[in-house]
């Protein structure tokens, strides 16, 4: 069993998420989680005192699993207010800060007294950060405070600010870091070894987020079973003087999804100049194997963003070594003469089953006339899809009826694509928030049946989609089509390797 450092109760009127307190400890309970730390929507977003009383009395519903954090709107806060000192008596557990409330950030002078104010209290400082502006200013707060800090990052997945993250965890000792947003293969075994596994919790998020998302992460790092036990709540346990969770984190879902057989119809080979510990041959090949990967569909970061000729070669590479692994022939605007010849080059490879664009990094949209020449020769290669980013797809789609079209992390704009027949859907995002990556309004607006498993690893880890997954209670019929079946109409090619 685990201890979450982070969900909501109550409705957030900002995204239209929430829970009642018997729906929460039912999902705690799908994820294998025991207690977790509980915030007021209401306390950050209406009134501080109103939302903080309220929390107090719907986590006496709890049975004691739902652990009050106060939440302390810097806006309402009378420099001259003692009253955080009483907050202990109240029942709560820490106090938290949010950032990017109505505008205020953590530079805001006073941050300061509140955070010492907090630490005086006896009380673990949550910091709650959505803008990477606001990093240096939480770890001068975090030594304002002085006791235990909670450091987590909420807009989603965190891979650009990692080094920031732990670094700043580094430099204060103080500081324990929330795990929730390495989305990365690998990178929360890294941070264990970096900054010690002691230094790690996870929080969730949940409403407001997929929960599953990064506790499946967690699940899928290669840690020791002392070390996931400390990230899954032994570390907040001992921080916040609370009984350690009575046995080692074990979730009967994340098992159960792991080991269905899948494709994944959205990876890469190289690195796009992040952190990535699992790049290399080796950590890819693992990652496909523990996740029970029958076919992962992979394109070169490297043909996307440096040399084409070069990455579509490193993806032949790959392959030539991979046998649960297909490719994607990465295609340039900029070079269209190159990347006719490059389709042609491998179009009788049964290796390479599509091809793949990114229209964005090169400025343009799918709809752009330098696009034509390769989607007329795409529309004469039966069988060959294109995977692409959503910007000038619908015009795309809508002009080449005869060429199948992949939409790369279609969780958010899917409704405009959906009355296209030639549009599949991908749910690879890097975001686990429910407003942004709302996984079943796409399955609700294009139906199951167009739905692919994806995961754009290993910069977000398989696990990830997964975990958003797990929270959609689908039929098996739904999951069957998502994991395997809607892969093999996308991409025909598929087929050959049978």
């Amino acid at each position: 069993m685990s201890i979450d450092g982070g969900i909501f109760v109550g409705r957030d009127e900002t995204t239209g998420t929430g829970a009642d307190v018997p729906t929460l400890l039912a999902r705690l309970d799908r994820l294998g989680v025991e207690r977790a730390l509980a915030l007021s929507p209401r306390a950050i977003w209406f009134d501080e005192r109103e939302g903080n009383t309220e929390l107090l009395q719907r986590c006496t519903q709890s049975a004691g699993r739902l652990l009050p954090v106060a939440a302390i709107n810097l806006l309402r806060r009378d420099p001259f207010d003692d009253s955080i000192a009483a907050l202990v008596g109240q029942g709560f557990v820490a106090a938290a800060l949010v950032s990017n409330v109505f505008g205020w950030s953590f530079e805001n002078y006073a941050v300061r007294g509140v955070a010492r104010a907090i630490g005086a209290a006896g009380l673990p400082l949550m910091l709650c950060v959505n803008d990477r502006r606001d990093l240096t200013a939480a770890a001068a707060a975090a030594r304002e405070a002085g006791g235990p800090v909670l450091l987590r990052w909420t807009r989603g997945s965190g891979y650009t600010v990692m080094p920031d993250l732990v670094a700043i965890a580094r430099d204060n000792p103080n500081i324990m870091l929330d795990v929730g947003f390495a989305t990365q293969t690998g990178a929360i075994a890294l941070m264990a070894k970096r900054l010690g596994a002691e230094r790690l919790f996870l929080g969730s998020g949940l409403p407001a987020a997929h929960g599953g998302a990064p506790w499946f992460l967690l699940h899928a790092a290669e840690l020791s079973d002392v070390e996931r036990a400390q990230i899954a709540g032994g570390n907040l346990a001992r921080v916040l003087s609370v009984p350690a969770p009575t046995r080692s984190p074990r979730c009967a879902v994340w098992e159960s999804l792991r080991d269905r057989v899948k494709i994944d119809t959205h990876w890469h080979t190289s690195g796009w100049n992040v952190i990535e510990p699992a790049i290399l041959f080796e950590g890819l090949s693992r990652s496909i194997a523990r996740h029970n990967i029958r076919l992962a569909i992979t394109s070169s970061v490297r043909g996307l963003s440096d040399d084409l000729i070069a990455g579509n070669d490193e993806t032949a590479s790959f392959l030539d070594r991979e046998p649960h692994a297909r490719g994607l022939v990465v295609v340039n605007p900029l070079q269209p003469e190159r990347s006719l010849a490059e389709l042609e080059r491998w179009r009788h490879d049964p290796r390479f089953v599509g091809a793949k664009t990114i229209q964005d990094f090169y400025r343009l949209r799918l709809d752009d006339a330098r696009y034509t020449p390769m989607l007329d020769r795409l529309g004469a290669m039966p069988g060959w899809p294109l995977m692409a980013h959503l910007p000038g797809m619908k015009e795309a789609a809508s002009r080449h009826r005869d060429v199948v079209f992949v939409a790369a992390h279609s969780t958010w704009r899917h409704r405009e694509l959906a009355a296209l027949p030639n549009v599949w859907f991908d749910i690879a995002t890097s975001t686990p928030l429910v407003a942004e990556t709302d996984i079943r309004d796409l399955i609700d607006a294009v139906g199951p049946g167009r739905v692919l498993f994806s995961s754009d690893a290993p910069l977000m880890d398989p696990a990830w989609t997964l975990g958003k997954l797990a929270g959609l209670d689908l039929v098996e019929a739904d999951l069957e089509r998502i994991f395997a079946h809607n892969a093999l109409e996308a991409f025909p090619r598929l087929r050959l390797e049978t």
